[in-house]
């Protein structure tokens, strides 16, 4: 019976589970990057429309349209929050591939709740579906960090990152210009559901872009190595224990059925000495005895580290949702007076600078620093550049505007980039494989919840900057400053981060402690996996 599930446990499966390595090859990162958009594409996509929706919405008035906004964005967060955690649970249970499948295929779906929204309150309730449905930003760190060593971990949640930051950046694009179809091109759109519905189009282009996200995992994703090698342990142990359970009992019955304790022992072997299936042995409770440690989800750096992303994820999104109201607001008010396509423009003219800043610099930096240094050099550039956004209203001409609206956003778009992966890697190297998705999970419930308040809170600070126009000069700098000094107390913050968290610690994890059990059928799974990923590169 052993031999019978060992055999079955190497039949060769339609995709090989996938080992940690130091290489992978460029097809595959560009399917995580596809399987990562849902989170960025979706988060993003609404905000060139939100101030809009909300200023046509009935009894909101122009100086309220910020905290609206800020409430309907808080809302994709407050899902995420609720529903991190469970998506981690699914995942640590069921594995990352179907948890990645499943939760592209719920946001294909939510993202038209927001989509037929006509109101502030339909567009609260469609982000916040968007969000609850939404756990594959978290699932897909926690598939990086489990097939990557310290040598490829940099690169490949370089890719990611970058990836993330060209949806985050071409989303406001296709929501900006893609909204309001009817009014743009009568022609084509007129009389349709666009019409009825002014921002369902760039709704439909996000949900076309996760259902091909969830084809490809489905045709090409594989399971980790690691995850698959913790499920067979626990088949093991499970099995092992069914088996001490019947053989404790077999020894009963034979016992009472007997006159001594060698009947017992022959009716428990067969002819060859060897134990009868049923029958646990001194080895097999040996076996059993060696029982894994107790798995600890948080460590005092699994904290900090959680802890730091999450005030990181708090003043990106806060500044991010402050860019397109501040820009749309009219010169008189201290704004831009920008046009839906012009912050479309200038949005994916930072995601073009991130592209390039992420194949060219990145991974020198992180390379050069280190995950924890970096993460420290990108929050310090960020407070700095914060403040420097709302100083494009003062400009004396249009030119000067878009070259410091320009500025400010390319650089912005860098620093988060460095601040995001680093400590993404940072948070995946604070803890083990078997934790890292819930850990992931909570990372990405805590920093949901603190883009719940940052919306509403820096909102909040505009509206109030713009009632005191005529009392506060330089009134538009009041938002962006707050950010620059919450950035900066996360500056201090991250001297606490260890440098030992630069490298994981499953990087010197032998294949026995993986496996535990069967060495030989863990080393043929690893063996296997890597040969295959050689191949493809």
């Amino acid at each position: 019976m052993g031999a019978h599930r060992r055999a079955a446990a190497r039949a060769p499966s339609r995709l090989t589970p996938l080992a940690r390595t130091d290489a992978h090859s460029a097809w595959f990162l560009a399917l995580l990057v596809s399987l990562n958009v849902v989170d960025a594409f979706h988060l993003n996509v609404v905000w060139p429309m939100l101030p809009f929706l909300v200023a046509r919405d009935v009894g909101v008035k122009a100086r309220d349209v910020g905290f609206y906004v800020g409430v309907c964005g808080a809302a994709a967060p407050l899902g995420a929050m609720c529903g991190a955690y469970a998506w981690g649970r699914v995942s640590d249970a069921h594995g990352r591939r179907p948890a990645l499948i499943a939760g592209c295929v719920a946001s294909t779906i939510s993202v038209y709740a927001f989509g037929t929204a006509t109101t502030t309150t339909r567009a609260a309730l469609g982000r916040f579906l968007s969000g609850l449905a939404n756990g594959n930003a978290a699932i897909v760190k926690t598939y990086v960090g489990e097939i990557t060593t310290k040598v490829s971990a940099g690169r490949a949640f370089g890719v990611l990152a970058l990836g993330y930051g060209l949806a985050s950046a071409a989303a406001p694009g296709v929501g900006g210009y893609l909204q309001r179809p009817a009014e743009r091109w009568p022609r084509a759109f007129a009389g349709t559901v666009f019409e009825t519905y002014p921002y369902l189009l760039p709704m439909v282009v996000a949900s076309t872009l996760t259902f091909v996200g969830a084809v490809l995992g489905w045709v090409f994703l594989p399971e980790t190595a690691s995850f698959t090698l913790r499920r067979r342990q626990e088949e093991r142990r499970r099995q092992r224990g069914a088996d001490a359970s019947r053989g404790e009992e077999a020894k009963r019955l034979v016992k009472l059925a007997s006159a001594g304790e060698l009947q017992t022992f022959a009716d428990d072997h067969d002819d060859d000495g060897e134990v009868a299936d049923g029958v646990v042995d001194v080895e097999d409770t040996r076996t059993l005895q060696k029982t894994p440690t107790e798995e600890v989800l948080f460590t005092p750096e699994t904290t900090i580290a959680v802890a730091c992303y999450a005030l990181l994820a708090a003043i990106a999104i806060g500044y991010d949702e402050l860019i397109p109201v501040y820009l749309k607001t009219d010169r008189d008010m201290g704004g831009c007076g920008f046009s839906p396509s012009d912050i479309g423009l200038l949005l994916i003219a930072g995601g073009v600078t991130l592209l390039i800043f992420q194949l060219t610099l990145y991974t020198r930096i992180c390379d050069a620093l280190g995950a924890v240094r970096a993460f420290r050099f990108g929050v310090s550039l960020f407070a700095g550049i914060s403040i420097l956004a709302p100083f494009a209203s003062l400009a004396p001409n249009d030119t000067m505007l878009w070259i410091i609206a320009l500025t400010s956003q390319c650089v912005k778009i860098c620093a988060l980039g460095i601040g995001f992966v680093s400590i993404t890697i940072v948070v995946n190297n604070s803890c083990e494989d078997a934790v890292k998705a819930r850990v992931n999970a909570i990372s990405g419930s805590t920093s949901a919840f603190a883009r719940v308040v940052s919306p509403v809170v820096c909102g909040w600070m505009f509206s109030m900057s713009m009632r005191l126009q005529d009392v506060v000069p330089f009134h538009q700098v009041a938002p962006f400053v707050f950010i620059s000094v919450v950035a900066l107390g996360l500056r201090v913050a991250s001297e606490r981060l260890p440098l030992s968290l630069d490298a994981s610690k499953n990087d010197t994890e032998t294949i026995n402690d993986d496996v535990g059990g069967d060495d030989d059928d863990g080393i043929e799974l690893i063996e296997t996996s890597l040969n295959s990923r050689s191949d493809d590169a």
